[in-house]
Parts: C-alpha cells; structure tokens; sequence
C-alpha cells in the first residue's frame, strides 16, 4: 500500500536529499505503531511517501524497488522494530544513494540505541529534519550462510540467543510484555526459562585465521555496536565505524554462572567471568558441531554454520552526534 505526499523536485542539488520514503510495519509491537504512524503524520511538514509492509520480507522489496527507480540520494526511514530495520537495510544493499534511520515502533530497537544514538521518537524526527547534515557512514556486517549471502548492522548471534528470539516469535510472551512496554524485559524472562531446558554444543571459531575451540557454548554473538535484545549492553566496546567486530563467546559455565553474566551485563561486569571471552576481528567463521539456530538483528536466519566479515563504513545513516 502506498500513500504519497507532494513529491520532491528531482531534479534538486544532488548533494542533498531530495526522496524521503517511510517504509512503516503496521503489525510491528502488537500494531502499535500504525497508531504511532498516524500521529507522527499528522505533524510531519516534510514531503515524503508512505509504503505500508503487508508480509514478512515486503520491507526489503518495497526498498529495493525504490532504490532501483531513483538516482538522488534517497532519505529511507523505517518505521518498526529490529526487524523492519533489517530487512530495510538488506534491500539498500549496493545503492549508495541510500540513506538510512528509523523510528523505534517495535520491541526491541537497538539500532536507534547503539547505531541511530537517539533515545526517542522526537529525537529520531528531529534527526529526519537534519538529515542532510546528521548522516554518516558506518559498518555493516556481511554474513554468509548455506549460500546466500545478507547482511546485519546490529550483531549476529549463534546458540541460546537465537534460542530465545526463535521462542519469543513462537509464543505471545513478547505480545504481554509489549503491552507494558516492555520488550527487554520479555527477552529476559525467556532467557531465564531458556536456561534450564538449554542444550549446549561444541563450536569451532576462526578470527581473522586465528582457530578456537569452546566446548558447552551457550552463545556467540558478533557485535556492530554495544546493544542486542532490546537495549542489553552485550559489547560496551563496539563501535559502528571502527572497522572490526566484538566477538563475545560465553561457554563451559554453569546454568547459574550464566544468570551470573546476564545480571553483570548491565554494568560491564559479564567481560570479567571466566570463560566469557572477548575478541576482535574482520572475518569469523563458526562453527557448531550441532545443528543450533543463528539470529541476526534480533531475526532467525539460519543454524550451525556462519561465515563473516566487515563491509567498512558501507551503510549511510543518519546519526545523532
């Protein structure tokens, strides 16, 4: 579905931009941002378009079909969660004319936290009405899996991560959660519960053809910046345009050791335990030596297998400074 607003000049200065496009998730936090959406509306004072998603992977067609029929550079804006977001920045893959933000309507939203730096919906607008002056180049990451190649900006996980998003899409704790809002507090409460039924697998990691070998894994995650399940400060160190990866392997300890680094989390503590090791790198592959589900940006997106590396400084954003 498409709603347009007063097209913009085309033949504008091609140094600024001259497309702004919403690609807005109506379903995205049990339908509350269509709400959102019509109250952001109302006061917006920018031409622009609106393309409302119907179905899972509609956000990267709408973007790649809009990116394919303009030349100027084009101001994307998604409106939803993690997920939206995702899909968004996939289908602007190899149109430099791209530029990126987002509007925090879903649960999670850590790339408004750690890649946007914008706290609310009046700082990501405020940025929108910047955007010619506020956007900037960070990494992304390119990941390989059974063939297809994709992309993520936040992080991507393999092991008891993946486990809790694949659990919370399969049941309506996140729908409770999001009432109150919630969203972090759902991922915790399913990782909890996760825990005790939880069964670990053995992992082989390159970095940088550097080999390791982690017996018990419950989870490695690959950060872009600090934040992944809804505003947890897994990585205080990444940096979105520093050219390299935080890898982050939690392995060996104990189920309540693990509760342990999920409690230190919040104030950096979870990088001192042993057996919670940290790394830097370009590449990485993982491997788990049993089928274990992948998530990438908070979606699942495939199991036991990974290949990795750093695209620098290839997606433009707007980003508060």
């Amino acid at each position: 579905m498409i709603t347009e607003h007063n097209s913009i000049n085309p033949e504008g200065d091609r140094l600024k931009i001259n497309r702004v496009y919403f690609i807005v998730n109506p379903a995205a936090k049990n339908e509350r941002s269509r709400k959102l959406w019509r109250k952001i509306e109302r006061s917006l004072n920018i031409p622009h378009t609106v393309f409302y998603t119907e179905h899972m992977g509609h956000a990267e067609a709408i973007v790649r079909d809009i990116l394919q029929k303009t030349t100027f550079r084009t101001l994307l804006v998604s409106v939803g969660g993690d997920g939206t977001l995702h899909e968004v920045i996939n289908g602007a893959q190899g149109y430099p004319h791209a530029i990126i933000t987002s509007i925090p309507a879903g649960s999670g939203n850590d790339f408004v936290r750690g890649v946007q730096k914008t706290k609310n919906v009046k700082e990501a607008l405020d940025l929108i009405s910047q955007a010619d002056s506020s956007h900037a180049a960070v990494d992304l990451g390119q990941f390989m899996i059974d063939g297809e190649q994709r992309y993520f900006v936040n992080s991507i996980g393999i092991g008891i991560d993946a486990e809790v998003i694949y659990a919370m899409n399969q049941s309506t704790i996140k729908k409770w959660f999001n009432i109150f809002k919630a969203g972090k507090l759902a991922y915790i409460y399913t990782f909890i519960k996760k825990v005790i039924t939880y069964k670990r697998s053995d992992m082989e990691i390159s970095i940088d053809g550097n080999e390791f070998y982690f017996k018990k894994v419950w989870f490695i995650v690959v950060a872009n910046q600090p934040f992944f399940g809804g505003g947890i400060n897994i990585s205080p160190a990444s940096k979105t345009s520093d050219g390299k990866f935080e890898v982050l392997a939690v392995h060996t300890i104990s189920p309540l050791k693990l509760l342990l680094v999920l409690i230190s989390v919040y104030w950096g503590g979870h990088l001192r335990i042993k057996h919670v090791d940290m790394f830097t790198g370009k590449r990485i592959r993982i491997r788990s030596l049993d089928s274990v589900r992948i998530q990438a940006d908070g979606e699942i997106v495939g199991s036991t297998s990974v290949d990795i590396q750093v695209a620098e400084r290839d997606l433009h954003v707007c980003q508060k400074k």
